[in-house]
């Protein structure tokens, strides 16, 4: 869901600017970009000894160098496929470089490190693609304000994975940090449901209200 809400975001940016209809229900505002500048997807080349992570600096290096006030930049998995470490630091640099010096930059991320950038600069803010637990599948709602976590283990298992693997993978993590922050991001997300139930319950109350008024 991540990649396909930068793509569209991305998509519906040139639309506006073109003076086209954009698929949306509601009326709605969209900035003036005079570029959009995207490392989306994997360059990976053996013909010209690119790596992964070579192919993405490489297209990195060219937005910085093309990127002013008014571009939108859309980075997906900044930082990926290099050390884990590494790369968080490094994608934590650069997006404190653009956010200094472009009107917009949406990025995707895996990189727990990177969600709490929000916390220390205002100028960031997390969202994340909502994940039905029971399904174990993406809902394709975007939710402003909660970072993501990591499903990986319940769509490895729902995938066919050795259950076994599975329950030693879970065994690890509950040692590290990220299992905290997963618990954590679990409650926000508990919490904003719960809340989306009440307005809903609201809505229909007042509803109910105005029709006997009426």
């Amino acid at each position: 869901g991540k990649t396909l809400t930068l793509k569209t975001l991305g998509l519906v940016c040139l639309m506006a600017r073109a003076g086209l209809f954009i698929p949306c229900q509601d009326p709605a505002t969209v900035p003036w970009f005079s570029e959009v500048l995207a490392d989306i997807g994997d360059e990976q080349s053996i013909e010209q000894n690119l790596s992964t992570f070579s192919g993405h600096i490489r297209r990195i290096t060219r937005v910085l160098e093309a990127a002013g006030p008014q571009s939108l930049v859309l980075l997906d998995e900044v930082g990926a496929g290099t050390d884990p470490e590494e790369g968080a630091s490094l994608a934590r640099a650069l997006l404190q470089t653009l956010v200094d010096r472009v009107g917009l930059t949406v990025v995707t991320t895996h990189y727990g490190e990177l969600k709490t950038l929000k916390y220390e600069d205002d100028r960031f803010e997390n969202a994340s693609v909502e994940f039905d637990d029971v399904s174990l599948s993406p809902t394709y709602r975007l939710l402003w304000g909660i970072p993501g976590r990591s499903n990986a283990l319940s769509i490895a298992l729902r995938l066919g994975l050795n259950p076994e693997v599975i329950e030693n993978a879970k065994s690890q993590v509950v040692l590290g940090a990220t299992q905290e922050v997963n618990e954590i991001i679990a409650g926000l997300e508990a919490q904003r449901r719960n809340q989306e139930t009440k307005a809903n319950e609201a809505a229909a109350i007042l509803k109910q209200a105005e029709a006997f008024y009426l």
